[in-house]
């Protein structure tokens, strides 16, 4: 079977469209209708059902992209790196980044990569660690950094950095930097957390039960820039490293103090799949991820404790 015709088949199937995905991929429409109908018939099943306003998957369509794309990712990278071996690594990777994590550092990853490795496609895929962690089982991302800890998580892992979680609120409350605040004083404050079973949100209701506090969850959100928000307007406190507030504390929108008794730390670790191994092109970005969070941390952009 046509590996191309396999890669445009996924390209259909996420843009759901033949006229998007034909201008995408710089083919004629009708072309790559034929491919699609002539996948269909090798298959002996639909996987399109077209209506006006484009196309979506069937049950077997849909079946076969979670089947295909990892994969189908597998074997371009294997061939790219043959075909590459004398010259420098190209191709495309994907990273998994949690979105605190992207906040910081991913402008400034691709930044490196294109300085560094101008052959490599770089593509950052947000995520929250249950979707990264099935993305790298399927294959659809080649490695993520993953909020630990890293026994958690079954697959390669290398450990990272640790950073501190601050109380976060407005610019007008009482937070200093230099007043660390006791986890139990969270009792008497309205707070702001992402939803359960979120990651955050564990690490401090497990630090909240330790000094025997009863959180006031009074809104909840997953979106880290949602939290902020609510912090800012003065609605609530909220919990998150100093790495994604820097910007609004600097300039005068947000204030923040450490937790402490206990000093509640995350653990960030770079994970990959045990199935599948890695690319020389994810290899080269895994080393200048590494460059990228070290500089990061000695100019103190990333207030963390390095662990490499």
């Amino acid at each position: 079977m046509d590996l191309k015709r396999l890669e445009n088949f996924l390209r259909v199937a996420e843009l759901g469209s033949l006229s998007r995905a034909a201008d995408r991929l710089r083919v004629a429409q009708p072309a790559l209708s034929r491919q699609m109908r002539m996948l269909e018939v090798e298959l002996g099943t639909q996987l399109f059902a077209r209506h006006r306003r484009g196309m979506g998957l069937t049950p077997a369509g849909e079946e076969l992209r979670l089947k295909l794309a990892g994969p189908l990712r597998q074997i371009r990278q294997t061939l790219d790196d043959a075909q590459n071996r004398a010259a420098e690594a190209g191709g495309l990777v994907a990273l998994g980044l949690p979105p605190t994590v992207s906040y910081i550092l991913a402008g400034r990853l691709m930044s490196r990569v294109a300085r560094h490795s101008p052959n490599i496609s770089l593509r950052i895929v947000e995520g929250y660690a249950g979707h990264l962690i099935d993305w790298l089982q399927r294959g659809e991302i080649d490695t993520a950094l993953l909020y630990g800890p890293a026994s958690d998580f079954q697959m390669k892992v290398e450990d990272l950095l640790f950073e501190q979680l601050m109380l976060v609120g407005s610019g007008s409350c009482d937070l200093d930097p230099a007043r660390p605040v006791p986890v139990r004083a969270l009792s008497d404050l309205p707070l702001a957390l992402p939803s359960q079973p979120h990651g955050l949100r564990m690490v401090i209701e497990n630090a909240a039960n330790k000094a025997k506090a009863t959180l006031k969850v009074k809104f909840e959100a997953d979106s880290f820039l949602v939290l902020k928000e609510i912090a800012e307007l003065g609605l609530g406190y909220t919990t998150l490293p100093f790495s994604a507030v820097r910007h609004e504390v600097e300039a005068g929108r947000l204030k923040y103090a450490p937790l402490a008794e206990p000093t509640i730390m995350r653990q960030l670790v770079l994970g990959s799949s045990d199935q599948h191994q890695l690319s020389r092109a994810a290899q080269t970005v895994i080393r200048l991820l590494r460059e990228e969070i070290r500089d990061l941390v000695q100019q103190g952009l990333w207030r963390a404790q390095l662990q490499y």
